[in-house]
């Protein structure tokens, strides 16, 4: 269902619309891929198949709100959002939270915000705020990640919602490790420290002589079930023991990127890689490929093969596709470990937006933060959840 909700006038005849259910979402599918492509700050996770499957796996229970900005009837803007209940304090009171897409599930998106036609992007970001702060009346509190600092909806957001009244918490999120890639494989190891060019080389060195060695990528979708497979098994194996809840573990998360892969496959965006000994892989990379940034997402390796030292070979050979791929950033993503600043040191930082509308909710917040704080525990906000896991990501 579409409506016009107060329609914005400027000075580019930028009109907003919503968004409210799946047959709607569905019909944006043509123009969101034409406007992925146009928008600079576009991410794999504000790509088409990431959003649409992501809500047909994990929107239950949650109200759509698709923010669309058009032209002339032609989409210039998007900004996916949805609406949702959460009980706080044991359930005596309930607090309606404004969340994007990809969020609030128990799968990580790194990169979200809004997609952006170049040439009007700051005449949609002030629209698109103006509408959530002022027309959207639906919320208690505004609960926004993963929002790169250089968008100008990150600039312009917060000022517009204190004009409005409302109580705003800007932050800046862990660090994600990445690092630019080199034209060819022996310029990124040139770029490399010499103990780390020379440990590199001997643990490939040193799986490339066992029996039936190989690196091999997922190429066809014959092959993607298996593998699929063979990654959740890996994935569980390297974190057994070492963590309560690892990923793939509910079956929202298995059935979304099983399916997220078999979209991305054909249109030469998924990069799943596996390294085998005698036809059995041992370890696994799954990463996505997107606009010459190739993004590692999620591994496994069987721990029964650790003095093969898995993981660092293939992330070498991973490193190695990137490149040979015409990748020129190999992105980390979200997680900061101290293997990723093994093979890049740079980092970058998204921003947080939170905000609470003036009332009860607010109050209650305020009350639950300096509880927390006097106790010692994690910030405001944090045990809320709408019956959801926690997100995971390597």
């Amino acid at each position: 269902m579409m409506r016009q909700p107060g329609s914005q006038q400027g000075p580019a005849a930028v009109t907003l619309g919503t968004v409210l259910d799946s047959q709607g979402f569905d019909r944006l599918e043509s123009a969101w891929i034409a406007l992925q492509a146009a928008s600079p700050d576009s991410s794999v996770f504000l790509g088409w198949d990431w959003q649409r499957l992501w809500w047909k796996h994990y929107g239950e229970g949650r109200q759509l709100y698709i923010i669309v900005a058009r032209q002339a009837q032609r989409v210039v803007g998007i900004l996916p959002l949805y609406i949702e209940t959460h009980r706080k304090a044991g359930g005596l009171f309930k607090a309606r939270k404004l969340r994007q897409i990809g969020v609030g599930g128990d799968t990580a998106p790194d990169d979200l915000g809004a997609l952006l036609l170049p040439a009007l992007q700051q005449e949609v970001c002030a629209a698109m705020a103006h509408h959530v702060a002022y027309e959207l009346r639906q919320w208690d509190m505004l609960d926004w990640t993963d929002l790169p600092a250089s968008s100008p909806l990150t600039a312009l957001l917060p000022d517009v919602l204190r004009a409005a009244g409302f109580r705003v918490q800007c932050s800046v999120e862990e660090p994600i490790t990445y690092g630019p890639l080199p034209g060819d494989w022996e310029a990124y190891r040139k770029g490399l420290s010499r103990n780390r060019r020379e440990t590199l080389a001997r643990k490939r060195r040193r799986f490339e002589a066992l029996p039936g060695a190989r690196v091999r990528m997922v190429e066809s979708a014959e092959q993607l079930a298996p593998a699929f497979e063979r990654l959740v098994a890996l994935h569980q194996l390297r974190w057994s023991g070492r963590t309560e809840r690892p990923a793939f573990s509910t079956p929202q998360y298995r059935g979304f990127h099983r399916e997220l892969m078999q979209a991305l496959l054909p249109q030469g965006q998924l990069r799943l890689l596996a390294l085998e000994i005698e036809g059995q892989a041992i370890a696994m990379i799954y990463a996505m490929q997107y606009k010459r940034r190739f993004c590692f997402f999620q591994s496994g390796f069987d721990p029964a093969h650790a003095h093969h030292s898995p993981g660092d070979v293939l992330m070498g050979y991973a490193v190695e596709f990137a490149i040979a791929g015409g990748c020129e950033i190999f992105d980390m993503l979200k997680g900061d470990h101290e293997y990723k600043r093994h093979f890049f040191q740079q980092a970058r930082r998204n921003v947080g937006i939170r905000a609470f509308r003036r009332g009860s909710v607010d109050l209650a917040y305020r009350a639950h933060a300096l509880t927390q704080a006097l106790s010692g525990r994690r910030v405001a906000g944090s045990d809320e959840a709408p019956d959801q896991p926690p997100a995971t990501q390597a």
